[in-house]
């Protein structure tokens, strides 16, 4: 993966320059909009990620997805970090020696990769921000609701078979259930044994046993991103990590 290193760079470059010494001294709120003219999505356009990804899900590989085959239709998959760089930079509240460590941690884990049927908004990749926030444990719990006949979660209209959502749901239906899902996708960090959704808010100690309303997801979003942050410092979601418990 090549594309967060360059941004790394780029922030680097800025965060070390005179320009940026002057902007906290007249005004700081223009630094993170520099950022933010700084930063490449590495989902976007890395062909290196693609590449790994592929060869993770044994999956076709193109510059800028995946390709999956189910029946006779031809599924383009899309890349989907589990945190990026802005929602690391309100959880430390712009503080930029602290952020920058862990977008490097979080960018550099190919486990921390998800991917989602690419095609025209809405997508799953678009929605789990509008309605969780970017919580992928909340996006894993709706799914599994999906799975076993749910038609009416937050996320069900992107779900459905739809003119806008036939390939996404298409996609959907190749898998039997979420079990299958969770071991096509090499999901099984996120559940546990029994395939319950694990509530990062609380530190992986609970499973969600309902969706979250959105004041729950507000007031806990920072917990959230505080065990996320540990856990991935742990290595908990990595694959090797899981195979050897």
């Amino acid at each position: 993966m090549k594309i967060y290193k360059e941004n790394i760079k780029r922030f680097n470059d800025f965060f070390g320059s005179d320009y940026y010494h002057l902007l906290q001294d007249t005004d700081s709120t223009y630094i993170e909009k520099f950022f933010e003219c700084l930063n490449i999505d590495p989902d976007s356009c890395d062909d290196e990620l693609y590449r790994q990804l592929g060869e993770k899900l044994n999956l076709d590989y193109r510059r800028n997805y995946l390709v999956d085959k189910v029946g006779d239709e031809t599924v383009k998959l899309s890349a989907d970090i589990i945190c990026g760089r802005k929602q690391l930079s309100t959880h430390y509240k712009n503080d930029y020696e602290k952020w920058i460590l862990d977008y490097e941690l979080i960018r550099s884990n190919i486990d921390l990769h998800f991917v989602w049927p690419k095609h025209k908004s809405p997508t799953i990749n678009t929605y789990r921000y509008t309605k969780y926030l970017d919580r992928i444990d909340c996006l894993l719990f709706d799914l599994k609701l999906f799975f076993e006949g749910d038609n009416n979660t937050p996320m069900s209209s992107v779900y459905l078979n739809t003119s806008d959502n036939r390939t996404t749901y298409a996609w959907l239906k190749q898998f039997n259930d979420f079990p299958q899902f969770i071991e096509k996708l090499q999901l099984r960090a996120w559940v546990d044994d029994n395939y319950n959704v694990l509530d990062i808010s609380s530190n992986q100690k609970k499973t969600l046993t309902t969706v979250l309303s959105r004041d729950i997801i507000e007031t806990t979003i920072s917990d959230y991103m505080k065990y996320l942050i540990e856990l991935t410092r742990k290595g908990s979601f990595n694959l090797s990590y899981i195979d050897q418990e």
